[in-house]
């Protein structure tokens, strides 16, 4: 595991400890017109121009909306959603990733690939 990829994680984990409280995994039926709306909010973010406007939403927001993407089985929309958001991320935004202990490593933000395992976080 690289240096980068640990201060990710650590983003991670301390972001589940001050956001989420633990739940119970409750399977529940969604009523048709629930699961209609939530697939009709899925297809806006299909779209990667939509998603860009999710530079103008805060980390926390972001993550709510992609939390509900992927729980309701849409992680791609939620993932394309967040690639967008991020694109304004900066040092110490939760999409952002870099390594402290190195003064020459200015940062980056998130790749797909983390993005995916993130959404696969934010849907446990």
């Amino acid at each position: 595991m690289t240096a980068a990829m640990t201060v990710k994680v650590s983003h991670v984990n301390l972001y589940r400890k001050i956001f989420r409280k633990p739940e119970p995994t409750v399977v529940v039926a969604l009523p048709q017109d629930l699961r209609s709306a939530l697939d009709d909010l899925a297809q806006t973010f299909t779209s990667y121009g939509t998603a860009e406007a999710g530079e103008s939403f805060t980390c926390k927001e972001a993550d709510a909306i992609a939390r509900v993407l992927a729980v309701a089985g849409h992680k791609d929309e939620a993932v394309t959603w967040l690639e967008g958001h991020a694109g304004g991320d900066e040092v110490d935004d939760l999409h952002y990733t870099y390594d402290e202990t190195d003064p020459e490593d200015e940062g980056r933000v998130l790749t797909e690939r983390e993005l995916v395992e993130y959404v696969e976080e934010l849907a446990l």
